[in-house]
């Protein structure tokens, strides 16, 4: 026989129920990335165009910006012949603007690969974090001819224009030695494409492995981090593991940290190149395990790819509507994707916070 409950445990059971469904409700607008902030690109313009330098192109940039519109940024570029003759397919080239990314002064090569070494082939992707004096550089470099085992490397310098002098694996200057090594399996792109934040004494490193495992391909962002105070500190990194598992056709992340929000905010391109491309942004509170992927909105352009996002030196976004992001992108005239022919363009962002 069924006997209704008591009225009181009856207003219990409701009472319970409801509770458990807004935990749920939260739980699941957390994973969906409901609460976090939304990014909406305002129009912007190009800063490098392609056509007035034959099949040319500036990507994944690295931006530190303040907020009276003075801009230092780092880009990947074409390489030329090193300082022993041999061909270098990528160098990193810096440019400054006084006035938010309008107008910029000449650029100037700053970083090259180091014949012989371990970085011998290309430097690229750069990531640029100011730790204490020092403009610290990191890059995706290789020596393999093939372009397999990418690894991570360092560079630093009082100036954003250089002279930058390399880990060497024990300090700094000489023949470089990456800070995160990849090896095996001989065939696989390896790690690269770094990105830095420092908030409080400890430093984030974030970068891209695309390689594989006994499961079949992988590609995901991971996650280390540094003592950023101490001097030696590629010497001292702690790998804490997968930042978040990549889309298809996903690219590289930049990160910064939103001292609004207290949380660390994740940017990186989705179908990149291709028609039908986004930037994807993935919020974070401990800067080791990031949410779900939200899409940028607004006005964000097609064939889009590597992008970065503004910050200051130590990897925070500024406050109030003065960040932007910036990427490599394809005008469509070439079929897709247009390869190494790349404008790019800078959008402001307005972030909207719950």
């Amino acid at each position: 026989m069924f006997i209704l409950p008591r009225y009181d445990c009856l207003n219990q059971m409701i009472s319970l129920s409801k509770s458990l469904a807004v935990v749920l409700l939260l739980l699941a607008t957390t994973a969906l990335g409901i609460d976090s902030p939304r990014i909406i690109a305002q129009p912007g313009f190009v800063i490098f165009d392609p056509t007035k330098d034959g099949f040319a192109y500036r990507y994944g940039p690295s931006i530190i910006a303040s907020a009276d519109g003075k801009v230092d940024a780092w880009f990947a570029s074409p390489g030329g012949d090193g300082d022993d003759g041999q061909p270098q397919w990528d160098w990193i080239r810096h440019r400054d603007s006084k006035d938010g990314g309008r107008t910029w002064t000449p650029e100037a090569v700053v970083l090259k690969a180091t014949p012989t070494s371990r970085d011998r082939q290309s430097v690229c992707d750069p990531a640029v974090i100011k730790l204490g004096d020092w403009y610290t550089l990191g890059v995706t470099a290789v020596e393999d001819p093939k372009g397999n085992c990418n690894e991570v490397f360092v560079a630093r310098s009082k100036s954003p224009a250089g002279p930058f002098e390399k880990w060497n694996g024990t300090g700094w200057g000489g023949a470089p030695m990456p800070i995160l090594p990849f090896r095996s399996p001989a065939e696989a792109w390896g790690l690269g494409e770094p990105s830095f934040v420092r908030v409080g004494n400890t430093l984030y490193i974030y970068y891209t492995e695309n390689s594989k495992d006994a499961h079949g391909p992988t590609s995901r962002t991971l996650v280390a981090t540094a003592p950023a105070d101490a001097d030696d500190w590629p010497a001292r990194i702690t790998l804490k593991g997968d930042a978040f598992k990549r889309e298809k056709d996903e690219d590289s992340a930049d990160v910064k940290y939103d001292d609004q929000s207290h949380r660390f905010l994740a940017i990186s391109t989705s179908h990149r190149m291709f028609t039908g491309s986004y930037i994807n942004a993935r919020w974070s509170t401990d800067g080791i395990a990031f949410g779900n992927p939200t899409k940028i909105e607004g006005a964000v352009k097609d064939r889009c790819h590597n992008a970065g996002i503004s910050g200051t030196g130590e990897g925070h976004l500024l406050a109030g509507d003065r960040n932007f992001i910036a990427y490599a992108y394809s005008d469509g005239t070439r079929p897709d994707p247009s390869w190494a022919f790349w404008y790019t363009y800078l959008n402001p962002i307005s972030i909207r916070r719950p």
